[in-house]
């Protein structure tokens, strides 16, 4: 279960990772955001955006259950 998601300083706005996971993530033309609230239970997806973010600064902390 994720129960945090941020992004570090970097994002090259290439918009992967609100096409993957448009419920969490938005991207402004200078940025990315997590959504405010956003519903983080679609850890698969999430995950996935991480892992395909091609510089790397999308951060995700899951529960240690």
């Amino acid at each position: 279960m994720i129960v945090r998601v941020w992004i570090d300083p970097g994002c090259i706005v290439c918009k992967l990772c609100e096409e993957t996971a448009p419920a969490v993530f938005h991207v402004t033309t200078t940025d990315c955001v997590v959504k405010e609230g956003a519903d983080l239970s679609d850890a698969e997806r999430i995950k996935h955006a991480a892992y395909e973010c091609p510089v790397a600064v999308i951060k995700v902390e899951e529960s240690a259950d």
